[in-house]
Parts: structure tokens; sequence; C-alpha cells
């Protein structure tokens, strides 16, 4: 495990598949219980507060990364979503463009069981695609699983020229 920013405490009783889970479903649930008590508690402007926040860890990530050439860049897509237990597989790769595919999210299964419309998904995917645009490279989704579709569809294409 590289542990270059930080020492990270790992028990070795419980195993490391467990652990994984364990902090993915808190992180889920975090962020799924932001979303609602903001939205409840202040309806649209709770829902701007959520965006904003999000807004603002996407660019702290972006921040990493944002001086890296495209290759760099090419070669880190998808890491995010599979640390977050997405399913992702690659699509095809080029020089000046990359995509891949979604074929399962926690997210979009977490927002099914609650019982929530896609309002979580919408904002998420609204700020990553707005952020990665303006900062990296060209980000679209041309497929959505939370529109009905089979997978989501992430292209990024160099228009940056970096």
């Amino acid at each position: 495990m590289n542990q270059t920013e930080k020492k990270i405490h790992v028990d070795p009783d419980i195993p490391m598949a467990k652990q994984i889970a364990f902090l993915r479903q808190i992180y889920l649930n975090f962020q799924f219980n932001v979303f609602e008590v903001l939205k409840e508690k202040l309806g649209s402007d709770g829902i701007e507060i959520f965006e904003a926040i999000l807004r603002r860890c996407t660019r702290q990530g972006i921040d990493k990364i944002k001086d890296k050439k495209f290759e760099e860049i090419r070669k880190m897509a998808g890491i995010s979503d599979r640390i977050l237990g997405l399913s992702v597989r690659q699509d095809y790769a080029n020089p000046d463009e990359l995509q891949y595919s979604i074929t399962y999210c926690p997210f979009l299964e977490e927002s099914k069981q609650r019982g929530l419309d896609m309002d979580f998904c919408n904002i998420i995917e609204k700020v990553q695609m707005e952020e990665v645009s303006k900062n990296l490279a060209e980000l679209t989704e041309p497929a959505r699983m939370c529109q009905g579709d089979s997978k989501c569809t992430i292209r990024m294409r160099n228009t940056l020229r970096r």
C-alpha cells in the first residue's frame, strides 16, 4: 500500500476487503445524508449548498493533477470511480481521447433504495462534467444509467491541448 502522504492504519485482524467496503459505505451514507438533510431543511437552497460543497471537493482533487499532461490524466481516469466501488471498463483510448463505461454504480443503487429522484446523481454528474471540462479536458457523458441507459459512458477529449 502506497502511503506517501500520511500513515494509514490498516488493522491486520480485519480483512482488507471488509475495511474498504466499510469505508465506501460510510462515504456513500455521508454524502446522501448531507444531501437529504440539506434538501429537506432548505429546499432548493439546500441543493445549491450541496452542489457548492461538491464543487469545492471536486476542485481540490483537480488541483492535485491539473498541471499534468493529458496522457497522465487519461491514465488516471476512472480510478476514483473504481475506488468508490463503481464497475468500470475502458472502451478505448488514443492520444487525445478516452472512453470508459460504468456498468454498476452504488450511488444509483442507493438513490433507488432511498426512493430518491435523480437529483443527487444529476448534481454529481453536472459538477464533475463542468469542473473537469474547465480544468483538465472536455468530459461528456453520452449515456447515463440514471436516465435509463444500460451503462454510463464517460468520454474525455484533450480539447485543452495539454
